[in-house]
Formats: C-alpha cells, sequence, structure tokens
C-alpha cells in the first residue's frame, strides 16, 4: 500500500508540474498585448555602415555598451521604389527619420509582469522614395546591453522575411524536432507505464525536458515573434521555460541512473518555484527583469548539471541502472559537453556568429540518441509483455483443456489431439506460423463447454435421449460465453462456439452456412470430426483408419468444409493421420449401432 502511495505521489506531482507548466503559457497569453506589432512580412542592400553625429564612421556591430546611438546613412543613389529599410532588433527602442521627418518609432508599452523588453523582432519600414538622408536614433533598454540592431538592409519586405526564413529553417526544424520528441514522450509517460518499468525512466520528465529545450530553441528564430506578432509573450515564454527546464532534466536522469527515491528533483524543483516567484515578482515591481535575473536560473541550470554528473558517476559505480542506458546518456551527455564547449570557444575567439549554435544542436543529438534507446526499449518491453501474454495463454490452455478431458472420461486426451490436428491442417492450408498457433490454441479449448454439461450426460456410453442431446448440444454456446471475455485472445471463443456449425446450415448453435462460419472453427470441425471416429473409447475400439477417412469424404460439403476436407485426404495421401500402431484393424461398426447396441445392454 505504501509503495502505491508514492506511485501516485509521484504522478500527481508530474501532473500537477505539467499543469502549471501550461497555466503559466496560458496566462502570459492572456496577459500579452492585445495590439500586436504590425509589420509588413518580408529582406537586402547591406547597410553595416553608419556615420555619427560628428561625420565618424560607426560600424552597427561594434557599438558602446549602455549607451544611446544618433547614426545616419546617406541612400541618396539607392533605388527604393518597392523597397523598406529592414532591420532585426533585440532589447532595443528606436526611432527611424528620412530627411529628418519620423516615419517609424519603436517604443512599445506592455504590462509589467511582461517586463521591461519586446525581446527580438523584425521590422520592415517603409522609405518614402527621393529620402536621401536615413537617421536612426535608438537607446538600449537596459544600462548593462548594447543597442542591438542586426541584419539591416535596405529590400523588399516581402524577400526580407523570404530570406530569413530560409536563413532559420535548420535550426526551426531543430527545435521542431525536440518538441515532438517531448510531445511524443509525454503522452508515452502519461498512457503507458509498460515501458517505462521496463526501462527504468521516467518518460513524462524526459518528454517535458524535451519540449521545453525545443521551445527555448524557437526563440532565436524569430519564426514564432513573426507568426504571432507578439515578441513579448515569445520572451516572456522562453524565461519561463529556462525558469523550468533543471527540474524535468534532473527528475529523469535521478530515474534513468536508478535513484528515484533521490530529494535531488525535489531540491531542484523548489529552487526552480523560488526563481520563478522571485523573478516575476521583482519584474512585476520595476525593480528589475527577467533579462537581469536569467543569470539565477543559469545558475541551477549548473546545479542541475552538477547533480546530473553526480547521479552519473553513482550509477556507474553501484551499477544502479541498465548498462545500455547509462552509455547512452555518456555517449549523449559527451556531446552536449562538446557543443558548449565550442560555443564557448567560438565566442572566445570572436567567431561567435549565433547563440548557442553548437549547444542546441548536441541537445537535439541527445534527444534523439535517448529517445532512439528509449523508443527500442518501449518495443522491447512490449514484445516481452506480449511474450508473457503468449506465454500465459499457452499455459491456461492447455491447464483448461487437461481439466476439459478430465471431465469426460470417454475423450481422454481428446482436446490435445484435436488441437495438434487442427495445426497440421492449417499448415496444409498455407496458414503463417504466428495463425497456426493461435489455432493451435483455439482448438485445446473447442470442448471447454462441456465443463458445464452434467457428467451423468457427458459420460452415458448408451445413446442420448433428445433432451440430453440438447444439453450436449448447448455445450459450443457454454464455451463461447465462459471465453468472449478474455481480452487477451478474444479469438478463444470462435472454436468453442461455432466448431459444430454446418456448410449446409444444420449444424448448432446458430445455424451457420458456408464462410459464414470461422475458418478456424471449419478446420476444428474436420479435426474433431476424426478424431472423434479415430480414438479409442471404453465403450468400443477407435474406428477402421480407411472407414473414418471414408465417412469425412462423404461428410465433404454438407457436415464439413470441402477444402479442408481437400486438404486432409492430401496428408493422408502423405501418411499422416494414421496411428503409429495402427495395423489395419478397427471397428467398421456405426457410432449409431453402437450407441443402440450399448443402450439395449445397459437395459
Amino acid at each position: 500500500m505504501k509503495q502505491f502511495q508514492k506511485k501516485i505521489n509521484f504522478k500527481i506531482r508530474d501532473v500537477l508540474f505539467l499543469f502549471a507548466v501550461i497555466m503559466m503559457f496560458i496566462v502570459v497569453i492572456s496577459i500579452s498585448n492585445k495590439n500586436p506589432v504590425k509589420v509588413d512580412s518580408d529582406i537586402s542592400v547591406a547597410m553595416e555602415e553608419w556615420k555619427d553625429d560628428h561625420g565618424a564612421d560607426v560600424d552597427l556591430n561594434e557599438l558602446p555598451i549602455g549607451e544611446s546611438v544618433s547614426l545616419s546613412k546617406d541612400i541618396g543613389g539607392i533605388n527604393l521604389t518597392d523597397k523598406n529599410f529592414c532591420l532585426k532588433s533585440v532589447d532595443t527602442v528606436f526611432d527611424v527619420y528620412a530627411d529628418g521627418n519620423l516615419i517609424y518609432s519603436y517604443h512599445p508599452t506592455q504590462p509589467k509582469l511582461l517586463g521591461a523588453s519586446y525581446g527580438m523582432y523584425i521590422h520592415t519600414i517603409p522609405i518614402p522614395e527621393g529620402t536621401q538622408i536615413l537617421n536612426l536614433r535608438a537607446d538600449p533598454i537596459f544600462q548593462n546591453s548594447y543597442v542591438t540592431i542586426e541584419n539591416v538592409v535596405i529590400e523588399d519586405s516581402g524577400d526580407y522575411i523570404t530570406n530569413f526564413y530560409k536563413d532559420n529553417v535548420i535550426a526551426f526544424s531543430r527545435s521542431a524536432i525536440t518538441m515532438l520528441i517531448g510531445m511524443l514522450f509525454i503522452i508515452l509517460g502519461i498512457t503507458n507505464g509498460v515501458v517505462s518499468k521496463s526501462a527504468g525512466v521516467d518518460l513524462f520528465s524526459f518528454g517535458m525536458m524535451c519540449a521545453l529545450l525545443g521551445f527555448l530553441g524557437f526563440n532565436d528564430t524569430l519564426m514564432l515573434q513573426i507568426q504571432t506578432q507578439h515578441p513579448e509573450m515569445i520572451r516572456l515564454l522562453t524565461y519561463l521555460g529556462l525558469i523550468f527546464v533543471p527540474y524535468p532534466a534532473v527528475s529523469f536522469f535521478a530515474s534513468a541512473t536508478g535513484n528515484k527515491k533521490s530529494k535531488l528533483p525535489i531540491v531542484v524543483l523548489i529552487l526552480c518555484a523560488v526563481n520563478l516567484i522571485t523573478s516575476v515578482t521583482l519584474t512585476t515591481l520595476g525593480i528589475t527583469d527577467y533579462f537581469q535575473t536569467v543569470s539565477v536560473s543559469h545558475m541551477i541550470i549548473g546545479i542541475g548539471f552538477a547533480a546530473v554528473i553526480y547521479m552519473m558517476i553513482i550509477a556507474f559505480v553501484h551499477h544502479t541502472a541498465r548498462f545500455q542506458l547509462l552509455v547512452s546518456m555518456a555517449v549523449s551527455f559527451g556531446i552536449c559537453i562538446i557543443g558548449m564547449s565550442a560555443d564557448l570557444l567560438r565566442y572566445h575567439l570572436g567567431s561567435y556568429d549565433g547563440y548557442s549554435k553548437y549547444t542546441r544542436i548536441s541537445i537535439l543529438f541527445f534527444m534523439m540518441i535517448i529517445g532512439v534507446y528509449l523508443l527500442r526499449e518501449q518495443v522491447r518491453a512490449l514484445e516481452q509483455k506480449q511474450q508473457e501474454n503468449m506465454t500465459f495463454i499457452s499455459e491456461m490452455t492447455e491447464s483448461f483443456a487437461k481439466v476439459i478431458d478430465m471431465k469426460d472420461q470417454y475423450t481422454n486426451g481428446h482436446s490435445v489431439r484435436v488441437a495438434k490436428y487442427t495445426v497440421m491442417l492449417a499448415r496444409e492450408l498455407g496458414y503463417d506460423e504466428e495463425t497456426i498457433e493461435q489455432y493451435y490454441r483455439i482448438a485445446l479449448l473447442h470442448d471447454i463447454g462441456k465443463i458445464g454439461v452434467p457428467s451423468e450426460v457427458l459420460n452415458k456410453p448408451g445413446k442420448l435421449t433428445d433432451e440430453e442431446y440438447e444439453i450436449i448440444k448447448a455445450h459450443s454456446q457454454k464455451g463461447y460465453e465462459i471465453l468472449k471475455n478474455i481480452s487477451i485472445m478474444p479469438e478463444l471463443a470462435i472454436g468453442a462456439g461455432s466448431h459444430h456449425e454446418r456448410p449446409d446450415g444444420k449444424g448448432y448453435p446458430n445455424g451457420l452456412k458456408g464462410d459464414e462460419i470461422p475458418r478456424v472453427a471449419q478446420i476444428i470441425a474436420v479435426a474433431d470430426t476424426f478424431d472423434a471416429m479415430y480414438s479409442n473409447r471404453p465403450y468400443r475400439k477407435r474406428m477402421n483408419f480407411e472407414k473414418a477417412v471414408t465417412i469425412i469424404k462423404e461428410a465433404s460439403g454438407t457436415q464439413l468444409s470441402e477444402d479442408v476436407v481437400a486438404a486432409f485426404l492430401r496428408l493422408v495421401e502423405q501418411g499422416n493421420f494414421r496411428a503409429a500402431d495402427d495395423n489395419g484393424g478397427g471397428t467398421t461398426e456405426n457410432i449409431d449401432n453402437i450407441h443402440k447396441r450399448l443402450a439395449e445392454e445397459a437395459t
């Protein structure tokens, strides 16, 4: 009971975490500015070199930190027909003038909860024809940051946006794949406990980690900002994602390394919650902004990083997790370290051209490696579960078959023999081995309904009365009722319910005709009829083999299906079905005569 309660508590914690993340997204979207920034969707003449108020050359990529800038650009020689002044801004407000006239002002206001900045955004600004001088006056939103104006060109707005999409499609695809992997494993974690138990991992946490990291990757592509026209919303959601990503990461690694009882995930979750409350409170009060508190998120990520390394070392030393999983985690984790190191090296060497480019690529590799392992575990776990089910079915059917034959003292071994004959016939008819195995199980239980028939009727040696015959006939329907609710293998009920149906419609219990009779029941009917005649009973010897074969041949198309009988006859010609101790003897007396004689002897 205690273990069950812990499992429930663990699931509740996961569901509450997912609910909290979803609610934060909903709140941010609902608070977001109702009037999105208007952007003409589209990109060209490069404009990196400008002049300051003193006429000195200024490079937009080398602006001073924390200072306002006032720049100008002579565009008198440029054809401005259908052209726009296009640029990307990051945490910067600015005004654009054409020959001294204000043509664009970007000073957005928003609720304090969303922070001081709109984050990154794309601008396409129409330029009046004939403009000679373009002026740009910009201020950084934060004192310790730069005026960040990038990708500045004069170009058709449609081309600008199109080329921007093309440049970012790979990064967007990486993030989309990561999110899709995350959603897949969130669903698996919620709906499927089989693989979680088998692989020994928390699929829900892995899925949340992937989904959050995927969303974080969308921020740098700007595609969501353009499509939603709410860059402030995407900015805040990115910061919130960064706040919470350590928890599912640590929780996943705790489960994967066999440290499910570790307190580290709870500690990290508390740190994340405190960070969230602090960041939101300080930003709403105007004391600081998410931009300044992001370093705290980085510190918590670092703590989570250290916790993961610690748990992996413990797992390797104490062998608390599957070796293949540990190797997969070690390799993927190593790739992440390489990616982060590459970004740091590029940054310090001055070749930095994108935020955490290789880190994001390495994270994608991490997701894919762990994802492939978990999917393989999913397949392996399901196959193992299926094998366990088949083993259970096999043991159950064989045990029931013995019970059935014990009930009927005259037909000891009948169920097993009919099942073996069914296999021979099914194989001759060309069925695959999986179907043949299934038919074998169905045939074993074809007479299970006899359990509900009184022993004095079932074991009566003489001829049955009409009433007794009706009781015997009822075993088909009873067998169907017994087996129909076995969900692991619902087909079991077919053989029990239909093996006494006849192609001419004179069978029971439902009077089915021809192809209305299930195929397995058609096969069992031939096997059952043959064994009923060609087996020893206490009151008679088995029937002569040739006579039994002749009777089956004569029943073709009426009592028995023609093609199954044809398969039976082919097997007979190949030397099958005849018992090893059959020397040509056996009774040739009709069964009805035998029952009549026994009834007379009884009186």
